[in-house]
């Protein structure tokens, strides 16, 4: 099966675009993308991301409609993995630890109470 991890540096950026946004047009990709290739470029990247299984598509008059075929919980899964094993050599404690201070200031109580959960979670599986 074809991951995130597979695919090229455009492909990749298309599909993750597709993953915040949900179902999209062509013209809903070139918005999202910075410095984004011309119309029919996009248009080919998301029939071979097609082709690959990676998407799916739905027409709908003359217009046609990406979706991606994983879910966004399934992509970042598989990204926190690639990251946790090339970047921290598998040390999930050094990644956590880098991920609350690198978002900091940006995570709310609502945030910090689940971050606390899943520990607790992980504190009693590990007993």
């Amino acid at each position: 099966m074809t991951t995130l991890f597979d695919l090229g540096p455009r492909e990749r950026q298309i599909v993750e675009a597709i993953l915040k946004l949900g179902e999209v047009s062509v013209a809903d990709v070139l918005e999202e993308l910075p410095d984004p290739p011309t119309y029919s470029t996009v248009r080919a990247i998301l029939g071979q991301l097609t082709r690959k299984g990676i998407l799916t598509v739905r027409a709908e008059k003359n217009k046609y409609f990406y979706k991606a075929t994983g879910c966004k919980e399934s992509a970042q899964k598989s990204a926190v993995k690639n990251l946790l094993a090339t970047i921290f050599y598998g040390n999930a404690s050094d990644a956590i630890a880098t991920m609350i201070d690198v978002a900091g200031k940006d995570l709310n109580d609502e945030q910090l109470q689940r971050i606390q959960h899943k520990i607790q979670n992980a504190r009693k599986e590990n007993r």
